[in-house]
C-alpha cells in the first residue's frame, strides 16, 4: 500500500539560523542600506535642492525686512558703511575697482558661453555646433538669473549709500547688487561646467573654492567702493546661490529621466 505524503510536508524546510555572516537587519541598516542604493544623482539633487531651499529661504527674509525698511537691518548696514569708509585707502580701492570689473555682465556672460563650450564633452562631427550651443545654454541660464535678478531689484527699490561715498561707478536700485549677483552665477557656473573634468578629491574642492572667492571678493568691492549696502552684497550671495541650485536640480531631474544614452551637454555628470 502506498502512503501519500502531504504536500504541505514538502515545503517546510527548517529556518536557517542566523550567522556573523549574515547580520540581523534592524531598521536602522535598512534604511542605511536604502540610502546607499540611491542613485548619486538623485542623492546629489536632493542636496542641491535643500541648498537652494535654504538660501532662497533666508533671501525672502531679507528681502522682505529690506522692503519695509527694517531699522535693524539698516542700522547694521550704516554702521558696517560708516566703519568701511573710515578705514579704505587709495591702494586697497583701487585695488576694489579691478576686481569688481569681474562682475560686470560685459564680461561674465560672454565668458561663460567660452568656458561652457571648452567643458562640453562633445564629440563626433557634429561637436563643434553642440560645444557651441552649451556654452549659449550656459551663458543663457546665467543671463536669465541676472535679468530676474535686476526686477527683484528694481521692485523692491532700495536706495543706494550717499553719492559723496562712491568710489566707484554704479546705477539703479541697491538691494540685491547686481554685480554681486551676475559674479556669483559667473564663478558658480564656471565651476559647475568644470568639474567633471576635473579630478574628485581636493583639485574638485580647491576649483569650488576659487569660485567661492571669486563671488566674495567681488562683493567685497560693492561694498568696499562704498556703492552698495552690505546687505544688498549678502542678498546677491543668496540669490545666486538659489538661483543656480533651482536650475541645476532642474537639469540634473531632466537628465535622469532622459531616454537614450547620456547626453554631452555641460555638467553632464554624475558625482
Amino acid at each position: 500500500m502506498r502512503f501519500l505524503r502531504h504536500p504541505a510536508s514538502a515545503a517546510v524546510t527548517a529556518a536557517p539560523h542566523p550567522t556573523a555572516a549574515d547580520p540581523v537587519r534592524t531598521p536602522k541598516t535598512v534604511v542605511t542600506d536604502a540610502v546607499q542604493r540611491v542613485h548619486p544623482t538623485v542623492r546629489k539633487g536632493t542636496a542641491i535642492v535643500s541648498i537652494a531651499l535654504a538660501t532662497g529661504t533666508l533671501f525672502v527674509l531679507l528681502s522682505g525686512v529690506i522692503a519695509r525698511h527694517g531699522a535693524p537691518v539698516q542700522a547694521f548696514d550704516d554702521n558696517l558703511h560708516a566703519w568701511v569708509i573710515a578705514h579704505r585707502g587709495g591702494l586697497d580701492t583701487s585695488i576694489a575697482g579691478v576686481i569688481t570689473i569681474g562682475g560686470a555682465t560685459a564680461v561674465t556672460l560672454p565668458t561663460l558661453v567660452v568656458v561652457g563650450a571648452l567643458a562640453s564633452p562633445a564629440r563626433g562631427p557634429r561637436a563643434r555646433g553642440r560645444r557651441i550651443g552649451a556654452g549659449v545654454l550656459l551663458a543663457g541660464y546665467a543671463s536669465v538669473g541676472v535679468w530676474v535678478g535686476l526686477a527683484l531689484n528694481s521692485w523692491i527699490g532700495r536706495v543706494r549709500p550717499p553719492f559723496a561715498d562712491w568710489a566707484g561707478v554704479a546705477g539703479g536700485p541697491a538691494f540685491p547688487s547686481g554685480h554681486t549677483t551676475a559674479a556669483t552665477l559667473f564663478a558658480l557656473s564656471c565651476a559647475w561646467a568644470s568639474s567633471s573634468r576635473i579630478r574628485p578629491g581636493w583639485p574638485r574642492v580647491a576649483l569650488w573654492t576659487t569660485a567661492g572667492a571669486y563671488a566674495f571678493a567681488v562683493g567685497w568691492t560693492r561694498m568696499w567702493l562704498g556703492v552698495h549696502w552690505p546687505t544688498d552684497v549678502v542678498g546677491g550671495w543668496l540669490y545666486a546661490v538659489t538661483w543656480s541650485g533651482l536650475v541645476w536640480a532642474l537639469a540634473t531631474r531632466m537628465r535622469r529621466h532622459r531616454p537614450g544614452p547620456a547626453p554631452s551637454a555641460v555638467g553632464s555628470h554624475d558625482e
